[in-house]
């Protein structure tokens, strides 16, 4: 009688033991999803700049881009820093533009921004009738205030410039136009990124 209690204790014990396991598990489990729902949540609500139409291009006394964001994250945007490059497209020649651009206040949901790229005479001669499509590419970061993380974007764009007067819009590229920009930007030893932190 002794030995079948002993055995029946020790059998209770185990089967608390997998009981006591089975529900630390289920906890640990809920946690990792809860925390996996969270981080989803999180990225979903984080800042993200979005154009809110095709780039404007104007002809004056020199040749202007207008870039207007919007932020359509739920988060703001704050320390938006750029660097825009303009350079021909045969990729041979060095970039006429590259310019670093830091704006100081913060960009809250829905908030529009604009970033407009200035070229003079001297980068482009907009007198001429006939000018060849140009490269465009806006590197951008930017920080969520909220959780402290860092964002990048890199947007890529052709200027196609002017044919008989008149001027070209702005057009996205093809993926290997970028494989074939990215090359000329590692020749040339230009990495955007490596301005970020």
């Amino acid at each position: 009688m002794a030995f079948n209690e002993e055995k029946l204790i020790k059998w209770s014990g185990i089967l608390a033991a997998c009981g006591t396991m089975t529900l630390a598990i289920t906890a640990l489990i809920t946690v990792a999803v809860t925390l996996n729902a969270w981080k989803v949540q999180r990225e979903a609500a984080r800042p993200y700049l979005s154009l809110m139409e095709s780039p404007k291009v104007e002809v004056q006394s020199g040749l202007s881009f207008e870039f207007k964001f919007s932020n359509v994250g739920v988060h703001p945007a704050v320390n938006l820093s750029s660097q825009t490059l303009v350079f021909n497209q045969n990729l041979t020649d060095p970039p006429i533009h590259n310019d670093q651009y830091d704006l100081v206040n913060e960009i809250p949901k829905d908030m529009p921004a604009s970033l407009v790229i200035a070229l003079d005479t001297q980068e482009v001669d907009v007198s001429q009738p006939n000018i060849k499509p140009y490269y465009i590419v806006v590197y951008m970061s930017y920080a969520d205030p909220l959780i402290d993380r860092l964002y990048h974007q890199t947007l890529y764009y052709k200027w196609n410039g002017i044919e008989a007067g008149t001027v070209q819009p702005v057009v996205h590229i093809e993926m290997r136009e970028k494989e074939r920009i990215s090359e000329y930007l590692k020749t040339l030893q230009i990495n955007p990124e490596s301005r970020s932190g």
